[in-house]
């Protein structure tokens, strides 16, 4: 049998380990903002594997309540990991996870997958930085803004449901970051409008997750003018008639 090389069966265990299912149970559950919930889940058979980069991002399994055969998966932004324990923060959105999270207590179970990658850039940016979100991307900037090396510069625009979603964050001192409460505007179009009025330098790295079309809309105008490596868009969510679902970023 051809032996496989060492770089390609490195990989195969990285993704065997990040798609195996693990046990969880609930710590804590409670609202961090109207719009957020945090979840801390304790890892009942831990992963030695710590999230590789900033945004990193598990599974979190249900079954299907249609057919308790089959599982529902969503993905969620790892917001924290130490001691055996994680911590998602979870916009309140509909869907089966959102619903189970909402009614989540201490001592609840499910199932985890992960932790898979999520900023996938150069790390740390070479040059400024330029992030924005709306509420489901939230968590995934905190943990890129925390890890940021002091030195950075850039600007962050983050569109929340309303003026008590938000939170104050950790980042360096050359990072400036704006709120939009978007009230009764579309999702997306806040964040859209200002995210393509700022002016960017030609070494600017760009990460944006939102909306599906707001993210696409970005894509386009920033891919226009830098270089294709240098930019990050991901549709977290996508709106169905005239509501949120569960976030389901393609990674």
């Amino acid at each position: 049998m051809r032996e496989i090389p060492p770089a390609i069966a490195d990989h195969l265990d990285r993704v065997r380990r990040a798609n195996r299912r693990r046990p969880v149970s609930v710590v804590e559950a409670f609202d961090l903002t109207p719009n957020m919930r945090r979840l801390v889940l304790d890892e009942l058979e831990p992963d030695a594997d710590a999230p590789a980069r900033p945004a990193g991002w598990i599974k979190l399994h249900l079954p299907d309540p249609g057919d308790g055969r089959r599982s529902h998966g969503r993905a969620y932004t790892v917001r924290g990991r130490t001691g055996g324990r994680i911590v998602i923060d979870m916009a309140r959105h509909g869907g089966l996870c959102a619903g189970w999270a909402r009614r989540a207590r201490t001592g609840h179970h499910a199932e985890i997958s992960g932790v898979r990658d999520g900023f996938r850039l150069d790390w740390p940016p070479a040059g400024e930085v330029l992030l924005g979100a709306d509420e489901t991307g939230l968590p995934a900037v905190a943990g890129i803004l925390a890890a940021l090396p002091p030195v950075t510069r850039g600007t962050v625009w983050l569109e929340v449901p309303e003026e008590a979603d938000i939170q104050p964050l950790v980042a360096p001192p050359g990072v400036a970051i704006h709120f939009l409460p978007r009230g009764a505007a579309p999702p997306g179009q806040l964040l859209a409008l200002a995210l393509a009025m700022v002016p960017s330098s030609p070494d600017a790295t760009v990460w944006v997750a939102a909306e599906r079309t707001a993210a696409l809309d970005l894509r386009a105008h920033f891919e226009a003018r830098l270089p294709l490596t240098q930019v990050r868009t991901a549709g977290y969510w996508r709106r169905a008639s005239g509501a949120a679902s569960d976030d389901a970023r393609p990674s």
